[in-house]
């Protein structure tokens, strides 16, 4: 029988040959889970949008009262009561801070090209709205100036 001896160098450096292969195939597992975290957060973000839309879609259609307010808005928002002109202003933070939090997210490279066309549009229908306008304020101090410069650019 052939006796074979190595020496401790040479185990040291199958050992970080080892190592070196065990190092790459983490790097590959983080990229896989990164990119994977990334493609879940993108959906979330999407379904988001889709469940508020769908939830004011639905609102419109099915409750005749917020219908009309909702026409009130964008018709006769001078003549609302302080009350409507609340209730109006509280709609327009909430549909004003979903619209914000993705174009941060645009701005952050985590929404696609595809999806940020349909946010322009959004953000182009709502940013005449007088509740939108008057979120705005209410809202601006809490976003970057980037997001507000772009805000600001679309009135």
């Amino acid at each position: 029988m052939m006796e074979v001896k190595m020496s401790l160098q040479e185990m040291y450096y199958i050992a970080e040959m080892i190592v070196g292969v065990a190092v790459i195939i983490s790097i590959v597992f983080v990229a896989v889970e990164l990119r994977q975290n990334t493609y879940m957060m993108r959906k979330s973000q999407g379904d988001q949008r889709r469940q508020h839309f769908n939830w004011l879609y639905d609102t419109l259609i099915t409750d005749e009262n917020f219908r009309q307010f909702h026409q009130r808005i964008d018709n006769s928002y001078d003549t609302m009561s302080d009350d409507e002109k609340f209730r109006s202003h509280a709609l327009g933070v909430r549909n004003l801070r979903l619209m914000l939090d993705e174009l941060v997210a645009y701005f952050d490279g985590n929404l696609s090209e595809d999806e940020f066309l349909l946010l322009r549009h959004t953000m182009e229908i709502n940013a005449i709205r007088p509740n939108i306008r008057s979120a705005w304020d209410f809202v601006k101090p809490g976003y970057s100036q980037k997001v507000q410069r772009y805000w600001e650019n679309l009135g």
